[in-house]
């Protein structure tokens, strides 16, 4: 059994993460879930090795290694991993063999070798919160892309950063996002969820930073990645813009 770690964003509600999602966003959260698998579809092929940067309890690993990918999954938090791990060997062996979980931060990604794409999506890029995060990250998906391999990450929209309340039979939620210098925002969150077996309540809190777009565009050519493609259009009324960098044939780590 995983011990949940209070510093760590989603520690506390790590096996609940993918209900309270589904119960606070719906439809929205189906759809850019689909909508994001079709753009990998579009991006490498079926035995392709991927890298997912904050896989959390597996929203887009699983589906990818059940259509047939293998999956690097990295999170900073052991008790998604479990969650993940857990709901990987729902799968069945077949599946659940093409994900290999890792421990770590998306700016310190683990030694891996080299995959087909790299994956940074659904405000993600959010937990990096200084520059120097941001670019090790890049620098670090730079690196153990192959030449020439795509990186699909987001950019979180301004009106992501809000504060929102949610009641219903199942859930009582209450989320504040406030900025506490610019671009700087402090998350709390106090949730009771009713399951089958109970009620569960939880607190969490930790900070995000907001990166614009041009801030994110310049990180990235500065850490080896060029023809940047603005993908948004496939990807409509997510609240992010989405972009697609290619590698180039030499990373500025050296990988």
């Amino acid at each position: 059994m995983s011990t949940v770690d209070p510093d760590v964003p989603h520690d506390p509600w790590a096996a609940h993460y993918e209900t309270v999602m589904s119960l606070s966003f719906g439809g929205l959260y189906r759809q850019m879930t689909s909508q994001t698998l079709a753009e990998i579809d579009r991006l490498v092929p079926r035995d392709a090795t991927i890298l997912d940067l904050g896989a959390g309890s597996g929203r887009m690993a699983l589906p990818l290694a059940q259509s047939g990918r293998r999956v690097i999954a990295v999170d900073r938090s052991t008790s998604m991993l479990a969650a993940l791990r857990h709901r990987a060997s729902l799968l069945g062996p077949e599946a659940a063999d093409r994900i290999e979980v890792r421990g770590g931060t998306i700016d310190r990604i683990p030694q891996t070798d080299r995959v087909d794409l790299v994956l940074c999506v659904f405000t993600v890029l959010a937990y990096c919160l200084t520059e120097d995060s941001l670019h090790d990250t890049f620098r670090g998906a730079s690196g153990v892309l192959n030449p020439g391999s795509p990186f699909l990450l987001d950019v979180p929209a301004a009106e992501v950063f809000q504060s929102m309340e949610i009641e219903s039979s199942e859930i009582i939620r209450s989320v504040s996002i406030d900025e506490v210098e610019p671009a700087m925002y402090e998350y709390r969150e106090h949730t009771l969820l009713r399951t089958e077996t109970g009620s569960v309540e939880y607190r969490d809190a930790f900070r995000l930073r907001r990166w614009t777009l041009d801030e994110v565009r310049e990180a990235l050519g500065a850490s080896g990645f060029g023809g940047i493609e603005d993908v948004t259009e496939r990807f409509a009324d997510l609240g992010a813009r989405y972009l697609v960098a290619r590698s180039e044939t030499v990373s500025p780590t050296g990988g």
